[in-house]
């Protein structure tokens, strides 16, 4: 009988590539991973992995094998989801990777909530990046995700993961509260911004890729990026120094009079707060109060500058 930790280490390889992104992955050292797949191989009776140059590459075994261990690692999730489901009350613990802007939001609101309606669920939450999040929920290393996706630069979709969507905001362009566009209400031409020093998220973030389409797209010049920071509150902050613009969602960006939010003349811009489970465990308890107390949390943010449709 093959162990379902070693079919899950092979679905890893299959998905990351190397023994190595699997062993950072999943807090293993490559040698544990190694032996642990080598171990499997010798439970399946079969060749499942080769060698080329320095690296293991599946073999067609290898590969179907991996194919199957996804679907044991489903039907498993899925039979423990149905068995919670029998309980009274949410327990255990779920672990929430949360998105920075929306968890300053979202995260009083529900964690105050699931206090009172699932006092035996514990809920551990770590800060991420979407893209990095939604990877670590397919590799069951957290359990539920809260992200963001700005309508220029869609996330990716997969089979696996279940998707909801919790609000939708304005995203706006932010300048010094003393720069001369911000002296009226009106939306600001990006072309406008064109020579100014700009704030984005780090390469490969959602931000950093929203800030390089808009500009492109909408404005036909590549942003001088000066700086760089994942952290709203900071891009926020170089704002306020009166070194930089950027782009941000309005309910961080309105959230100090040292800046001025304006909406993007050339057109609007918006982004999708949602949240993203494993499509087995969708329906587990944990999963279903989390996600109720999150849409709690939602209804009662402000509506200015979210959108009505």
């Amino acid at each position: 009988m093959m162990e379902l930790r070693r079919l899950r280490l092979l679905h890893e390889l299959a998905r990351r590539g190397t023994v190595a992104a699997v062993a950072e992955a999943l807090d293993y050292s490559p040698s544990s991973v190694s032996v642990q797949l080598s171990e499997l191989e010798r439970e399946a009776g079969t060749q499942l992995l080769r060698k080329v140059g320095r690296t293991l590459q599946l073999t067609p075994a290898g590969h179907r094998l991996a194919d199957h261990a996804a679907q044991a690692l489903q039907q498993d999730e899925a039979v423990r989801a149905e068995l919670a489901s029998l309980s009274d009350a949410p327990r255990g613990r779920l672990r929430l990777a949360f998105l920075q802007t929306p968890a300053l939001a979202l995260l009083p609101g529900t964690l105050a909530t699931l206090a009172d309606a699932a006092p035996d669920l514990r809920v551990e939450v770590v800060q991420y990046e979407t893209a990095p999040g939604i990877a670590d929920l397919r590799s069951r290393e957290v359990d539920l995700v809260v992200g963001s996706e700005y309508d220029v630069t869609p996330v990716p979709r997969h089979h696996d993961v279940h998707r909801e969507d919790l609000l939708r905001e304005a995203v706006h362009l932010v300048v010094p509260v003393d720069h001369p566009l911000a002296a009226t209400e009106d939306p600001i031409p990006l072309a406008a911004v064109e020579h100014a020093a700009w704030a984005a998220g780090k390469p490969g973030t959602g931000h950093a890729a929203a800030v390089d389409h808009l500009c492109n797209r909408l404005g036909n010049f590549a942003p001088d990026i000066h700086h760089r920071t994942d952290d709203g509150l900071i891009l926020r902050a170089l704002v306020a120094s009166g070194q930089a613009v950027t782009i941000l969602p309005v309910l961080i960006a309105t959230a100090t009079p040292q800046v001025a939010a304006r909406p993007i003349a050339e057109g609007e811009v918006e982004r999708t707060i949602f949240t993203a489970a494993r499509t087995a465990a969708a329906r587990s308890p944990a999963i279903l109060a989390v996600r109720k107390a999150l849409a709690a949390a939602a209804a009662n943010q402000s509506v200015i500058g979210q959108s009505t449709r």
